[in-house]
């Protein structure tokens, strides 16, 4: 019978100081390489398909290249059109152009990388998090194949760095902990690294900073953990003064020059004249911040696929892309996610939540995987209401914790044979999802009737006071 195992005894320094089973054996090191590989096929294969500007490339594609300092004639822009955005996603991009040139691969490649090396780090946090290899595949596996994570990993768009810099920063933080558990000092490096993935979210794209809050809670919740089981007294006051310094230096004043840094070169000014004076290169970055907080806080413009963000987790209404009806094919690219999968994880995400109730341990995987899913989700609940343009592809960083809560579930169901045959069917189903759904992600040729099939998600009503066009705009 299915069963449900207890959590690893993670709060228990002299547990973490002896446990190997968040090291990588050998085992280990196939799988990730075999789903890496897969994943990499998936998002670099044909990726010059379609050969023109998708979607948004039209902006951050010309973008990349005017950051890689191509002629006029060839991006064919000589200016920046996105200053509504850190320039960070912006100079990755240009890392394609600058390799392979001015082409929808070259514009797509930085995209396509970070995609891939978010399906590893994925691995590597899921096997501290779940001490379990069967945890760290499925969660990896299933980013490999998530459709939305594979249509942004094949897009030149800002989304897909969000996920890498957070996972990456999670890491850090996670084996941090683990080290201080088994009786080492907070190492310095580890947190620096931390910091900088965070700046590195935040200058890829604002909603990136949403990381920067979970970083302080983690850590400082986590040192209160330490400070209880050492019977230290008042450990919550003392827990969060003793982070504070450390806090305020790794998770805000790091990101914060990273995040300047990336504008050398972007904006016009004296790096060496006081920051307060005309012409100085500091007065003009905080002054494109500012103008960057205008655009924001009053964008009410309307798009005809936006989507309040209450129905993204339940795949309401993708984003299409591209569509070509020539030749008596279809071919599109849209965003969204398997209903099969993306419905399950909210299933997976509240019994996450429940045995974070019963564990009370503010260090157990299921803190985690709840903290990094609220802090990149909820946050768009907040602050959607009255805000124009927000889509569903938005929830991108949100999508790894929801495979982390899934794999969460299989480690915990038990090693039995039903809890395998469990594990296996719900595997099958999210693998004959993908085949079923790719080729809506993937561009690839198929009938119309296949078409029409797979469009399910008849939510076609235009947002209210939108007067785009009535007809085309829907799925094609």
């Amino acid at each position: 019978m299915l069963h449900v195992v207890s959590a690893p005894e993670e709060t228990s320094p002299e547990r973490n100081s002896i446990d190997r089973r968040a090291h990588l054996g050998r085992l280990d090191y196939l799988i990730v390489s075999i789903i890496t590989l897969a994943g990499g096929l998936l998002r670099f294969v044909s990726l010059g398909k379609p050969g023109s500007l998708v979607f948004d490339e039209v902006y951050y594609a010309k973008d990349a290249c005017y950051y890689a300092r191509g002629a006029a004639k060839v991006c064919p822009l000589d200016y920046e059109q996105t200053l509504v955005h850190p320039p960070l996603g912006k100079w990755l991009l240009s890392i394609g152009v600058k390799l392979f040139g001015y082409d929808s691969f070259g514009w797509r490649a930085a995209a396509a990388a970070a995609g891939t090396i978010t399906i590893v780090l994925l691995y590597l946090l899921a096997k501290r998090l779940l001490r379990s290899t069967l945890g760290a595949a499925l969660a990896s596996g299933l980013l490999a194949i998530d459709l939305l994570h594979l249509v942004q990993s094949r897009i030149s768009m800002l989304d897909i760095f969000l996920p890498m810099f957070a996972l990456a920063a999670l890491l850090f933080l996670v084996v941090d902990r683990d080290r201080r558990n088994a009786g080492a000092a907070a190492s310095t490096a580890l947190r620096l690294g931390a910091g900088l993935m965070l700046g590195g979210a935040v200058a890829s794209k604002w909603s990136g900073g949403f990381f920067l809050p979970l970083a302080m809670a983690l850590v400082v919740a986590w040192e209160i953990g330490r400070r209880r089981r050492s019977d230290a007294g008042r450990p919550v006051v003392s827990g969060l003064m003793s982070e504070l310094a450390s806090c305020a230096v790794f998770f805000v004043l790091v990101p914060l020059a990273l995040y300047v840094v990336t504008y050398l070169g972007r904006v016009e000014g004296a790096f060496l004249a006081l920051p307060w004076s005309d012409g100085s290169f500091f007065r003009a970055v905080w002054e494109q911040q500012f103008s960057m907080l205008d655009y924001h806080a009053h964008l009410t413009q309307l798009h005809g696929y936006q989507s309040p963000p209450w129905t993204w987790p339940l795949v309401k209404r993708p984003v299409s892309y591209f569509f070509d009806s020539s030749g008596g094919t279809y071919r599109e690219i849209m965003a969204f996610g398997s209903p099969f999968v993306w419905w399950s994880s909210l299933l997976a995400l509240a019994f996450t939540g429940y045995r974070w109730v019963r564990a009370r341990s503010v260090e157990s995987p299921e803190g985690v995987i709840l903290a990094g899913f609220l802090f990149a989700y909820l946050p768009w609940l907040v602050q959607s209401t009255g805000r124009g343009a927000i889509f569903l592809f938005y929830m991108l960083p949100a999508v790894p914790f929801m495979y982390l809560a899934l794999a969460y579930v299989a480690v915990r169901i038990g090693d039995g044979i039903e809890a395998r045959i469990a594990v296996a069917v719900f595997v099958a189903g999210a693998i004959g999802f993908f085949i079923y759904f790719m080729p809506l992600a993937l561009n690839r040729p198929i009938s119309e009737d296949a078409w029409r099939a797979r469009i399910w998600f008849e939510s076609c009503t235009k947002p209210e006071g939108y007067e785009g066009s009535p007809d085309g705009w829907c799925w094609i």
